[in-house]
């Protein structure tokens, strides 16, 4: 009877240990994701990686460039004339905070631009990183950087009232910096490169609006758009603290942003003997936790280094993700070179998903004629299809359709607008 109980009371003491061990994983993973809404990796596009899935769309002057590491295509390159990124944050289900919000984000000034004379930042030269409003005069917020400061402020165009700083404490252009701005409804701090810069009570009321978020212009007033380069732009829907800031800024500073997703490893069998098995610990870094977490994994399961891994889409059913490299000869149904790249990625996604059934569809812009138009989207998009068939991927998964002039995603009315309706996307119909 005794040794029974011992047995018993062994066997809690194990699974206890278990239990604890388990959240000693999951805590950390939790924290650092606690609040964490959306991040866009800017690898060349702006998808959302985040656990919402709003992607953005890139418009005008937005092209793929070296990220801060020297990688080519992992961050975005703005041209200051036209070109800027629409977040469609529009319905109550999925839009942005009013209080209790962060946003991070990696900027590379190329130069700031002229404009009216800002009383505030006592300079005439600045460069908006984005705003909440397109068409409404009333923004909700709105977040620029200038040659003498900084501003971040939210209500309507003429009478917002937010934090302004003119401390000489500015982006050089020419580098990458880490800007961060976090509020908590009384309070709204900025950090430069992991450092509190400014911090002051804020008189703006950063009033829930329908508009979408706009990243590289601002339209409020007169429009003006960033010249340089953005990456790594996360939105959280937390009061971030100045020691959450300074780990987020030294673990990008080192390593691009990687979604918290920790994995708790398979608890072992409970043994009375000890357990001799050769352990290895692993430390494991995350974006927003302030202690490095160690895993201990058996010797057999040990983390290689990491290789290099083709990219794939983030889908869910009902996706439509345009594929916007994936470029054809004028007027003709052949690849430019530079389609190649994105068309793996989609050969990726339909492996590691062999369950995806999608639609490849074609469009092209209102010029020429409608019946002719709608035969070269379908050409178009059966020329991807056969692409993916010769790479191995089912042809009963895929099907075709060219949708012509009829399904716009920009007005016709200039070259730029008429580029970004010449396009193939693809649709996730069965999962």
């Amino acid at each position: 009877m005794n040794y029974s109980i011992l047995g018993i009371r062994t066997l809690i003491l194990a699974i206890t240990s278990i239990i604890s061990l388990m959240m000693s994983y999951s805590s950390p993973a939790q924290k650092t994701a606690a609040g964490w809404m959306y991040n866009y990796a800017f690898d060349g596009n702006a998808y959302d990686i985040g656990p919402n899935r709003m992607h953005g769309q890139m418009v005008g002057g937005v092209t793929a460039v070296a990220d801060r590491f020297g990688r080519p295509g992992k961050a975005l390159g703005f041209n200051g004339v036209d070109g800027f990124i629409r977040i469609p944050f529009s319905s109550v289900s999925k839009n942005l905070p009013t209080v209790n919000f962060a946003f991070t984000i990696w900027l590379y000034v190329d130069k700031y631009n002229a404009s009216p004379f800002w009383d505030e930042l006592k300079t005439d030269k600045y460069s908006p990183v984005f705003c909440k409003t397109e068409t409404a005069p009333a923004f909700q917020y709105r977040l620029g950087v200038a040659d003498q400061g900084f501003y971040f402020d939210g209500g309507e165009e003429g009478s917002s009232k937010g934090l302004y700083t003119s401390n000489g404490v500015t982006l050089i252009p020419g580098k990458w910096n880490m800007l961060a701005v976090t509020f908590n409804g009384y309070v709204a701090k900025y950090f430069l490169n992991g450092h509190l810069i400014a911090c002051e009570n804020i008189g703006a009321k950063f009033l829930e609006n329908n508009q979408p978020l706009i990243v590289g212009c601002d339209f409020p007033g007169q429009a003006s758009y960033f010249a340089g380069k953005m990456d790594d732009f996360s939105i959280w829907e937390k009061f971030i603290t100045e020691d959450e800031v300074k780990q987020i800024f030294a673990v990008q500073s080192k390593y691009p942003f990687i979604p918290p997703n920790i994995t708790v490893p398979p608890a072992e069998p409970v043994v009375v003997a000890p357990d001799t098995t050769t352990k290895t610990v692993v430390k494991v870094e995350t974006p927003a936790s302030k202690d490095t977490v160690k895993s201990a994994v058996t010797k057999k399961d040990s983390i290689p280094a990491t290789a290099p891994k083709q990219e794939v889409f983030e889908v869910k059913k009902g996706d439509k993700i345009v594929l916007r490299h994936v470029l054809f000869v004028q007027s003709k149904a052949e690849f430019l070179p530079e389609s190649y790249k994105e068309l793996d990625q989609l050969v990726a996604t339909l492996n590691q998903q062999p369950q995806i059934t999608i639609e490849v569809s074609g469009h092209t812009d209102n010029q020429g004629n409608r019946d002719l138009n709608i035969e070269l989207s379908e050409e178009r998009a059966e020329k991807v299809k056969d692409y993916l068939v010769t790479h191995g991927i089912d042809g009963k998964r895929i099907n075709v359709k060219g949708y012509g002039p009829d399904k716009p995603i920009s007005p016709n009315d200039t070259e730029e607008h008429r580029r970004l309706n010449r396009r193939v996307e693809f649709e996730i119909i069965q999962m």
